[in-house]
């Protein structure tokens, strides 16, 4: 029996369907890259914004109709919030299966294909639909990575607790809930020993690691200990409560997390993604500054600079508390002989919430112009039911949301070739994620002046896969990669930045 799986939404996703991969092998299943061949077609689906929504069950409606041979299985969160919903009105899908208990979908498939054999003598499910209750982080075998060569993502919490008013995720992924620091410890430490280089830690808010209800850090519970480190006036320089003694703040579960890390053996870099401001623990930067597998980049997601908006927005902080923010992580990574020299700040920016005038915009562009990330991400504000802001009025026209966005994006695209351009005659760690064929009319131009000169596509430490710019590599056939093998996908080479091109620089292998 095969199945082919049609992966949709975020990296958190990606991670879930790569445990359905390896859910459905353990049942006997094997993947397919060719839908036609396929028995069954699950669709991983995104659930978070109207437009993720749409593409999601329009790819179950085609996979259908393209390939009515095979059943159409809709999994994710589109199936996790609105299952019972879509049940009743969309007979084209076999079944409907939620990302609360991934473990389960075995079971699940048997019920759908009831005269195939089955593995384990487990009784089948029967029910078209099963949204399992959200608890604990689904972990388990994943004998497929969806990224690059040698770049994988890890998830360490599930679910949120910080309940902006303009998202849906707790209604979706449920409360916030975290593994175990020494769980985390392991799988990196097998991902490691099976060759990855790049590890991507990913959650809702990596910030709020092992502070949901329930968790606990080496056996030693530690929730309430989440603090708004930056609300307006805060000056806190660590992420966790004061200790009983008063003396000094105890460690944050993240900063214990990334010692855990930092004791592991091995050639390896690690990525932290997905950081919310408002508690964005501090003591993880001397961590993370003493130790240069942990790469100064940092996704923290503003959405406004607007102190009204924020706090309509459900956030603590404000445009200033957020200022001393970048400051502080700057200035961690800014000592004489820190190997990278600089940081890498992403940010991501809403635009068209509910009550954003033109005085409160123009707060949010000279905030994104202030803190000059290297990286923003603009979107427009998309009304979710059941969110608070789903009730809110003063909503802006979408011609003024589309000219806010431009004017974002103009912003930024000023903003990243000069943050970019501080790489200009250094040399950076590639990695190489895929192989351009190079023609025989392009080694005539002038941008391939060496005959035997080739190209690839890859990423240095300030791009993180997917969302930022790439590294456009040209090496000769007789160069080597860091481990002496022929330089293609999954490579690590030393590279010296010649140009930067928009959001991509270009580099030569040295």
């Amino acid at each position: 029996m095969l199945f082919f799986l049609d992966q949709h939404g975020c990296a958190k996703n990606q991670v879930d369907g790569e445990l359905i991969i390896g859910y459905l092998r353990e049942r006997g299943w094997e993947r397919t890259d060719d839908p036609d061949a396929a028995d069954l077609i699950v669709v991983n689906s995104c659930g978070f914004i109207e437009s993720a929504k749409k593409e999601s069950l329009d790819a179950a409606l085609t996979a259908h109709a393209a390939h009515p041979r095979a059943k159409v299985l809709l999994a994710g969160c589109l199936a996790e919030r609105y299952a019972d919903d879509l049940a009743e009105g969309l007979p084209e899908v076999a079944g409907f299966f939620g990302n609360g208990d991934l473990s389960k979908i075995g079971d699940f498939v048997a019920g759908l294909f009831p005269d195939a054999p089955k593995a384990g003598g487990a009784d089948p499910a029967t029910s078209p639909v099963l949204v399992s209750p959200q608890e604990g982080v689904c972990v388990g075998e994943r004998p497929e990575i969806l990224s690059f060569p040698r770049s994988v993502y890890v998830k360490i919490t599930e679910g949120c607790d910080n309940w902006c008013s303009f998202c849906a995720i707790p209604l979706i992924r449920g409360r916030l809930r975290s593994r175990s620091v020494a769980e985390i410890v392991g799988e990196c430490r097998d991902l490691v020993g099976r060759g990855y280089y790049e590890l991507n830690f990913i959650g809702q808010d990596l910030a709020a690691f092992g502070t949901g209800d329930g968790d606990s850090v080496d056996g030693e519970p530690v929730a309430d200990r989440l603090v708004d480190a930056n609300a307006p006036g805060s000056r806190s320089s660590a992420g966790g409560e004061a200790a009983e003694n008063g003396s000094a703040p105890a460690p944050s579960p993240l900063s214990r997390l990334l010692r855990g890390i930092s004791a592991l053996e091995g050639d390896f870099r690690v990525r932290l993604l997905y950081i919310h401001p408002d508690h964005f623990p501090r003591d993880i930067l001397p961590v993370m500054a003493a130790d240069p597998r942990f790469l100064p980049y940092f996704d923290i997601p503003f959405q406004s600079g607007d102190g009204k908006i924020l706090a309509a927005m459900n956030r603590r902080g404000d445009a200033e508390s957020y200022k001393r923010l970048v400051e502080d992580i700057r200035a961690a990574f800014a000592a004489p002989g820190n190997p990278y020299g600089t940081v890498a700040l992403r940010t991501t920016i809403l635009s068209g919430f509910p009550g954003e005038t033109d005085e409160s915009f123009e707060a949010t562009a000279r905030f994104l112009a202030d803190i000059r990330p290297m990286w923003s991400g603009s979107f427009a504000w998309s009304e979710e039911e059941g969110t608070k802001a789903a009730d809110m009025k003063k909503r802006p026209t979408k011609k003024a949301v589309k000219v806010r966005l431009d004017t974002l994006l103009e912003i930024q695209r000023r903003i990243t070739p000069e943050r970019l351009s501080f790489f200009m005659g250094k040399t950076v760690d590639v990695l190489v994620e895929e192989l351009i064929p190079v023609s025989e009319e392009s080694r005539d131009g002038a941008d391939v002046d060496i005959p035997e000169s080739r190209l690839a596509l890859g990423r240095a430490w300030f791009q993180a896969p997917e969302v930022d710019g790439s590294v456009v590599l040209q090496f000769e056939d007789n160069q080597a990669d860091s481990a002496g093998k022929p330089i293609g996908p999954g490579s690590v080479v030393s590279a010296v930045v010649m140009n930067v091109n928009g959001v991509d620089v270009e580099a030569v292998v040295r």
